[in-house]
């Protein structure tokens, strides 16, 4: 967040405590937006591709509040979906499961930015310093600067990204072929 306020000619801050409505405030605000906004995508870092909730006692899977998306795994056969902080089987349209049978679900997680890898938490102060300052000072010169930051950050990112994906081809990881082989 310093690097924001030093971007726009802000002294830097010691404590997040009591920002009132400051420049500071602010920066701390988008910094928290482009986070979120990253980590929706699902990336290697905060992504489970294959995470099985377990039902309460009553059946019922609540979210976990760091939960930001939920999309449905190749080999579940019902239509999960999330509505009200629940997992929804809008197959048997009930959001009561088996205990034993627990929905199997693709999960993108929400971490603190202080627990992301250093790629990420580069790409995403880079973007709120462009986005920051874009919206503060509105300079064309120093958004072209920027934007040379986050285009190199973001292609770290994505080279990360590639380094721990597994090896994929077209007869593991096509979702056609993974059904046609589950048959």
């Amino acid at each position: 967040m310093n690097e924001m306020l030093k971007a726009i000619g802000e002294i830097p801050v010691n404590s997040l405590d009591h920002l009132g409505f400051t420049d500071a405030a602010i920066a701390r605000d988008t910094l928290r937006i482009k986070c979120r906004e990253l980590q929706l995508r699902g990336w290697y870092f905060n992504r489970d591709t294959s995470y099985t909730f377990v039902p309460g006692t009553d059946g019922r899977v609540v979210l976990p509040p760091n939960v930001l998306a939920v999309l449905p795994f190749a080999t579940e056969a019902r239509r999960i979906v999330p509505r009200g902080g629940l997992l929804w089987n809008a197959s048997d349209r009930t959001d009561v499961f088996p205990r034993d049978d627990g929905p199997t679900m693709e999960v993108v997680w929400m971490f603190d930015f202080e627990k992301l890898p250093e790629g990420a938490r580069r790409c995403i102060v880079v973007r709120a310093v462009t986005k920051f300052q874009t919206d503060q000072l509105g300079s064309e010169t120093s958004y072209k600067f920027t934007q040379d930051d986050e285009r190199f950050a973001w292609n770290a990112l994505l080279a990360e990204e590639r380094r721990y994906e597994g090896k994929a081809n077209m007869f593991n990881d096509a979702q056609d072929v993974v059904e046609v082989w589950q048959r």
